[in-house]
């Protein structure tokens, strides 16, 4: 470790026990570090909007690009500075009004989109869970699959591998049937099975999802009931160029989707009695105020598990920070004394 590595590391480790001694009360080292800090910050990003928004938005468009009607945005933009000028500040608002009306409209929509749609859909999804039918485990291995280029057939006349070593073999454009039966222990019906179907490729272990749907979502693939809680399940495979030629292993696990209608029951509860809370136009009395009390409920919850994965998110740079000290900084008191 030679003495610019060092001094990096005894800067950091300043800085580091410069903040840690808040803990203690507020001191002049402290106070130090911290203007660094927000000198630092404002002038990295003064740099970066100067380069991303000035310079690669607004000049370079204008003047390498011919697209001229950008100085109107570049003219809104420089009005916001009159802020400064007490007797033309009032121009500013101009730039605000866009500003504002712009930013509430995409907002607005964006919420929407992002979370208001999406939270509608899942409070009316039921919740699923997927459970094992199948008694081996796992994974459960069909054999070996090789998928043969037909264009190196005649260069390359080794790589064929012939069905007694590989279960199933099949070429570029062609298609293969891949079948496996299972035994079902859960009273599961061929509709709500799916499939999990996985290929893996011996000399680099490289595992890809052929398919993770059941008989409805995919076409090519059929779940057959046999009776007794047997069933049968076919996929019919047309490797494409994406995969290399060679040998795979196959393995599939089938699962059993059920509604989970205890968790299901507890959300829909959750945003029923949590919106009631925030609504104001009515006095909370009655059925109401008891609805209200259980949105309470939920959102204590909510705040909690979001203040507890905050302190752990915060605990986890502590240790960072503690590990770093320990490690780096005092490990370096063996190449200085």
């Amino acid at each position: 470790m030679n003495w610019i590595e060092i001094l990096h590391i005894w800067i950091m480790a300043f800085v580091t026990l410069a903040l840690l001694s808040f803990l203690y009360k507020d001191n002049p080292i402290y106070k130090l570090v911290e203007h660094i800090f927000a000198g630092l910050s404002a002038g990295y990003y003064v740099g970066l909007i100067w380069d991303t928004v000035i310079v690669q938005q607004l000049y370079i468009p204008m003047f390498n690009n011919g697209k001229y009607w950008l100085i109107i945005p570049g003219i809104l933009g420089f009005l916001m500075f009159t802020r400064f000028f007490p007797k033309f500040s009032w121009v500013s608002r101009i730039s605000l009004a866009f500003f504002m009306g712009t930013a509430a409209g995409i907002f607005l929509v964006s919420q929407l989109h992002g979370l208001v749609l999406p939270q509608m859909q899942d409070t009316m999804t039921p919740r699923i869970s997927k459970e094992v039918v199948s008694l081996d485990g796992y994974a459960i291995h069909l054999g070996e699959l090789e998928i043969i280029d037909p264009n190196t057939i005649d260069l390359l006349p080794d790589t064929m591998v012939t069905t007694d070593k590989s279960e199933y073999t099949v070429a570029y454009g062609d298609s293969v049937i891949i079948s496996s039966s299972l035994k079902d222990t859960t009273g599961a019906s061929a509709d709500n099975l799916v499939v999990s179907l996985k290929i893996r490729q011996q000399k680099i272990a490289e595992e890809r999802h052929l398919l993770e749907r059941g008989t409805s979502e995919t076409e090519g693939l059929t779940i057959t009931d046999n009776g007794a809680g047997s069933f049968t399940t076919q996929y019919i495979f047309k490797p494409d160029t994406s995969y290399a030629a060679g040998v795979y292993d196959l393995s599939y696990e089938v699962k059993k989707e059920t509604i989970m209608y205890p968790l299901t029951i507890i959300i829909l509860i959750g945003v029923i009695s949590t919106l009631i809370y925030f609504y104001f136009s009515k006095e909370h009395t009655g059925v109401l105020g008891v609805t209200a009390k259980v949105g309470i409920w939920f959102i204590m919850i909510s705040f909690g598990a979001h203040f507890g994965y905050t302190v752990m998110g915060r605990v986890s740079l502590l240790i960072g920070r503690v590990q770093f000290l320990v490690e780096d900084w005092l490990g370096t008191f063996s190449n200085i004394f």
